[in-house]
């Protein structure tokens, strides 16, 4: 049995090794053509191991096509990141963010240099320690106000509308004429800024009047204290109106840095109450050029304690200088 077993072996390994040498021909039908029938050839031998023959594949093994989970690598080897490329990106970014004030990132480095966004006038765009920047140089005037303020829509159409008649043929209805303060004539603000959504009673506003022929002197009433008393009596809370005042403040300064040498600046704080109302103002008068420049800002007293740490930055801000209009 044994002798039966090794010849039969040997000779199945040979005709294996027959087979491997002889290419295999597909059988044909009566036409002639060849079957789609693959024939194959398994030979089992037993008492001998054989080599697993290798199978040889021209396509590609699988993850090496470009998209798959080799894609990066294969991007890299295609098209290596050029530096300066990166660099022009990451540059282009941090302007936008930069430019932008993406998440308040550049009112807080200009927190760190006032001094330089003041003079550079950055803090007209963007904010600098919570405040932003009014500068008219048509008029020759410039302060500060919250940067939770916006700008008076209503006070811009007004404007918008007076030029326009004052430009246009049709003379129109005659105006009525307009209030007076220390002699002077008080016309629409300049500038006027307050809070989104808010009411009017908070707001910070310019007005700028021409003085009368012959020149105008604020000292002429007095010190500071003798001029706000005069001006609660006379003007602000004049008996009959049923308005009360209360003067809390009045001083004199020589105004900011960058002014016009000379200019004294009269501040006021006082209160104006009534029935329906009760407001905190701080006003601030100055005269040049035959000009008087007066700043008010006014907030109900219920507010007063948020605002007054603002509103002494307005005042400090408030400066005059030669208007280019």
């Amino acid at each position: 049995a044994t002798r039966v077993s090794r010849r039969d072996a040997r000779g199945a390994t040979r005709a294996n090794a027959r087979a491997r040498s002889t290419p295999l021909r597909a059988p044909t039908d009566r036409a002639g053509r060849a079957s789609s029938v693959r024939s194959s050839v398994v030979v089992l031998a037993s008492g001998e191991d054989e080599p697993p023959e290798t199978s040889t594949s021209t396509s590609s093994p699988p993850g090496s096509a470009y998209g798959g989970p080799n894609m990066y690598a294969d991007s890299q080897a295609i098209a290596p990141p050029s530096p300066r490329r990166v660099f022009l990106g990451t540059l282009a970014t941090a302007g936008l963010a930069l430019g932008g004030n993406f998440l308040g990132i550049t009112g807080a480095l200009l927190s760190d240099f006032p001094d330089a966004a003041a003079s550079l006038r950055l803090d007209i765009i963007y904010p600098v320690n919570g405040l932003k920047r009014c500068y008219n140089p048509e008029k020759g005037y410039e302060f500060l106000y919250p940067e939770d303020y916006l700008g008076d829509a209503t006070m811009a159409a007004r404007n918008a509308n007076r030029q326009a008649a004052a430009t246009s043929l049709d003379p129109g209805a005659p105006s009525a004429k307009p209030p007076m303060i220390f002699g002077q004539e008080v016309r629409e603000p300049q500038s006027a800024f307050g809070p989104m959504g808010g009411t009017g009673e908070e707001n910070v506003s310019v007005i700028v009047s021409r003085s009368p022929p012959g020149g105008f002197r604020l000292d002429r009433f007095g010190d500071a204290r003798n001029q706000a008393e005069w001006l609660l009596a006379n003007v602000l809370a004049r008996p009959g109106t049923g308005k009360t005042a209360e003067l809390y403040d009045a001083y004199t300064t020589a105004g900011p840095s960058g002014g016009v040498k000379g200019v004294k600046y009269y501040t006021f704080e006082y209160t104006i109450r009534t029935e329906s109302w009760y407001r905190h103002n701080v006003a601030v008068f100055a005269e040049f050029g035959g000009r008087l420049y007066t700043l008010v800002a006014q907030v109900p007293e219920t507010r007063w304690k948020t605002r007054e740490a603002d509103f002494g930055n307005i005042a400090k801000s408030f400066r005059v200088f030669v208007p280019t209009g």
